[in-house]
């Protein structure tokens, strides 16, 4: 059976001076050495999951992906391995956090990011096997709420939630997507001071089940089987969700059937189950 390691960077900044906001539990501000701290520890991670004890290695192959791709990626590991008898470990966060870790040379055979963008930034950095690039799927926003607030009727009633959570656009991109749809919804000026700002769109979830903010708008893939309010994708740019094998995994083929099992129909499949259209 495969295994799944799943590695949360947890951290939460709060956007704005509202004092409401100030009072949750986790208030972390970013600096560049700490980033450059976080950066080095998930490297330090992922070297451990790819050496594991002696000379074998814990795991096959060792998957970066943005954290959006959690749960689906669990059982297209689980695909992969029945497919192929291989291994999958992963490294879930924000897609720019991820980003820096494997420019900074961590040690993933494969990453996944929810923008293009990025991934275009490792193939140019000569970190990603060009030929490999595909644009497999693209992800969608959701609203969650805590079990003591109702959800919104649509998401013109944002405003009325005095504790928002998004991912932190800084670097993830469901977090750029989030605030793109308040930008055009005209609810961002009224509620940026209220946002709490998640490491990653995972984290938003738990902030939310954890009632340290109101409402969020998170990932449809990682809350598809609790209540929620799918988010009109017209509201922002669409979520890109790319991957490439990384120039260190190339030659790995337990890399290329985690990527092949992912574009097959049964990944597609899953894909689909977790919210995320597929391209034709």
């Amino acid at each position: 059976m495969a295994q799944l390691v799943e590695h949360h960077l947890a951290k939460v900044r709060v956007a704005g001076s509202n004092p409401v906001v100030r009072s949750i539990r986790i208030v972390l501000r970013a600096t560049l050495s700490r980033r450059l701290a976080l950066v080095s520890a998930s490297i330090a991670v992922a070297a451990t999951l790819a050496a594991g004890c002696g000379n074998a290695p814990r795991y096959d192959a060792v998957v970066a992906a943005a954290s959006d791709t959690r749960d689906a990626f669990a059982e297209i590991a689980a695909l992969a391995a029945n497919r192929s008898d291989v291994r999958i470990g992963f490294v879930f966060g924000s897609s720019g956090m991820l980003r820096e870790q494997l420019l900074a040379g961590a040690p993933y055979d494969v990453y996944v990011s929810a923008n293009s963008a990025f991934v275009d930034e490792v193939v140019a950095a000569g970190f990603g096997e060009a030929s490999t690039r595909d644009g497999f799927a693209v992800g969608r926003l959701a609203i969650i709420s805590t079990v003591d607030d109702p959800l919104p009727g649509n998401a013109s009633q944002l405003a009325d939630y005095s504790r928002i959570v998004i991912a932190n656009p800084a670097h993830a991109p469901y977090g750029v997507a989030a605030r793109e749809a308040l930008q055009t919804l005209g609810l961002f000026g009224d509620v940026e001071d209220r946002l709490v700002l998640a490491d990653n769109v995972a984290d938003a979830v738990r902030i939310v089940q954890a009632g340290e903010a109101d409402i969020g708008i998170v990932a449809l893939s990682l809350v598809v089987n609790e209540p929620h309010l799918v988010v009109d994708e017209a509201l922002h740019q669409p979520i890109q969700q790319t991957l490439v094998i990384t120039t260190r995994g190339s030659s790995n083929a337990a890399a290329r059937a985690f990527v092949d099992a992912l574009q097959s129909a049964e990944g597609c499949a899953i894909l689909q189950r977790y919210g995320f259209t597929v391209k034709s």
